[in-house]
């Protein structure tokens, strides 16, 4: 039997949807669309947060002959916590002696590149989802790049824009190692498994008749929800009858709770935590909203493009290579919850022009799937095992 290639995706956690995020889906689906036939495929978490939503994710790759490792059980602070993940990776990860180690946005990237440092893989490749990596430690920030630009055998950005930005780091200009761009990707072939999507409307007891909007997203800074949940209250003002449903969890949700009851739309916004149903649930939208404020090329985006969710957001780059202003979607200036709500608005008593831009964004997100960038990812796997 010819050998087969040991890949490693190193991701967060396996909780998407709850503290993680598309980052890790992503890692998650190139480790299922990857062809086991050449590649031995692993996927490492760095930590264990023991939620339900973990189980169900091992036993999605579990069926496609994908292993799991796990690094530690997540307990804070930060840095202890990244130690314990790479302490328990290395030790796993020895016994594997994996070809290539591929880590996927921030704290997986760290641990890949302490690993590649002691030895772990023979090479190391490290995929930037984010525009704005490290928002709160931007002292760190260039030191921390740097340390990737030198250890890595190849960085791939997700975006045409992260890869501008990697480019411009002095070390990566230096070792003039390659940088790629593979864009973020959805696996398609999961709209076959939507079942009814009425049926969070009947959790919710919402009628068809009445506007649902929804927020799928960590509960971050990084997505700037304080500005929806203000937009939302104007657009209350306009369609009093409507809901939003926010779906995921994050360390900003007590404040975001509490800013919903000052705007007085807390009885109008349904706080569902972290979902394995997140498809189902944006298929059953009327209008899905993303009031970021960085990202790198958004998966909750494909994701509302495949399933035919008009998708109101705000024009940063990333999301703009994918909503096309009044094309595929609509766009609004980011923290202008003003605009924003105009936005919504204009979906919900325009159906026909909303309809339209689903319609338009169904083709454009066909160029952003999972087997495609399978295919890059492979390509750059060989092309960097012939060094």
């Amino acid at each position: 039997m010819t050998h087969r290639i040991k890949v490693v995706q190193i991701v967060s956690g396996l909780v998407v949807g709850d503290i993680g995020g598309g980052s890790e889906l992503y890692g998650i689906r190139l480790a299922q669309a990857l062809d086991h036939n050449q590649f031995d495929v692993h996927v490492a978490s760095l930590w264990r947060y023991n939620r339900p939503i973990e189980q169900y994710w091992e036993d999605v790759l579990r069926q496609c002959g994908v292993t799991v490792h796990y690094g530690a059980s997540y307990v804070p602070p930060l840095r202890y916590a990244l130690l314990a993940a790479y302490r328990g990776l290395r030790k796993s990860l020895a016994c594997l002696r994996p070809d290539i180690v591929n880590g996927h946005a921030e704290f997986a990237s760290i641990v890949g590149t302490a690993l590649a440092i002691s030895g772990i893989g023979q090479y190391f490749i490290r995929t930037s989802h984010s525009t704005l990596e490290f928002p709160h430690r931007r002292y760190l920030r260039p030191l921390i790049q740097s340390m990737y630009a030198m250890v890595a055998a190849a960085q791939v950005g997700v975006s045409p824009v992260i890869v501008q930005q990697l480019q411009q780091n002095p070390v990566q200009r230096w070792r003039n190692t390659p940088v790629h761009y593979i864009s973020n990707a959805i696996d398609t072939k999961q709209i076959a498994l939507l079942q009814d999507t009425c049926t969070i409307r009947d959790e919710l007891h919402i009628g068809s008749e009445i506007p649902l909007f929804g927020i799928v997203a960590r509960l971050t800074t990084q997505k700037g929800i304080p500005y929806a949940l203000q937009a939302f209250a104007q657009v209350l003002e306009r369609l009093p009858a409507a809901r939003l449903a926010i779906v995921g969890a994050g360390p900003d949700e007590e404040e975001l709770r509490s800013l919903a009851v000052q705007l007085g739309v807390a009885d109008h916004v349904h706080w569902l935590g972290g979902r394995s149903d997140a498809l189902q649930i944006i298929a059953s939208l009327d209008v899905l909203v993303l009031s970021s404020l960085w990202e790198g090329l958004p998966t909750v985006i494909l994701e509302a493009m495949l399933v035919g969710t008009p998708v109101v957001a705000t024009a940063i780059p990333g999301v703009t290579e994918l909503v096309i202003h009044q094309q595929t979607g609509l766009l609004a200036p980011p923290t202008d919850p003003n605009a924003l709500a105009a936005m919504m608005i204009l979906m919900i008593e325009r159906p026909e022009l909303a309809r339209q831009f689903a319609a338009a964004a169904k083709e454009h997100v066909k160029q952003f799937t999972i087997e495609r960038a399978a295919q890059q990812y492979t390509q750059l796997y060989l092309d960097v095992m012939k060094r």
